[in-house]
């Protein structure tokens, strides 16, 4: 189980030279039968062509299993969140994000998280990373953790990452 998160309106810095991956785009009319006319082959370089045009353009697509999603997003909550919060770096004013986005960001129920938003948990997540916050959010969340039985992973690399894909979604879903 994971979250699928899609860029709604995604910058596209490399368009894919792919003749197969522009023939068939998931969710279209007709996908399902073109996809399966093709052979074995031709789905291996289809789905190469998909990961390069996701590498080429990091506001498509993002993607976590439950176990890193969790602590990633809940340190979104805690830079852009609702102020209600006693440990929120959030000011009422500064609030990116509700508390009901926060909550269904924790689902695959679709949670909508708009362009502006979307480019302001980019600006507050690179801020966090370049003032070390990061850093120190997850040597306090690892000695929080380290007596768990199952510890979520949370790590810089993780958070620069989706910071970029949030900078290039122009707004997202989480699915």
């Amino acid at each position: 189980m994971g979250m699928d998160v899609y860029g709604t309106n995604p910058v596209i810095r490399k368009q894919s030279e792919s003749k197969l991956l522009n023939q068939i785009v998931f969710e279209a009319d007709g996908w399902y039968e073109k996809w399966s006319a093709l052979s074995d082959e031709d789905k291996d370089k289809w789905s190469d062509a998909r990961q390069q045009e996701e590498k080429d353009n990091p506001g498509i697509y993002f993607r976590n299993n439950v176990w890193w999603w969790r602590p990633l997003w809940d340190y979104v909550w805690k830079l852009c969140g609702d102020c209600d919060e006693g440990d929120n770096f959030a000011l009422a004013a500064d609030r990116v994000i509700t508390r009901e986005q926060y909550e269904e960001g924790h689902m695959n129920s679709g949670a909508e998280i708009n362009v502006h938003q979307a480019e302001l948990i980019a600006l507050r997540l690179n801020h966090a990373i370049k003032m070390g916050w990061v850093d120190e959010h997850k040597k306090q969340y690892e000695a929080d953790t380290k007596d768990d039985e199952h510890q979520y992973p949370f790590h810089e690399d993780n958070v620069k990452a989706f910071a970029d894909f949030c900078h290039d979604s122009g707004g997202f879903s989480i699915q």
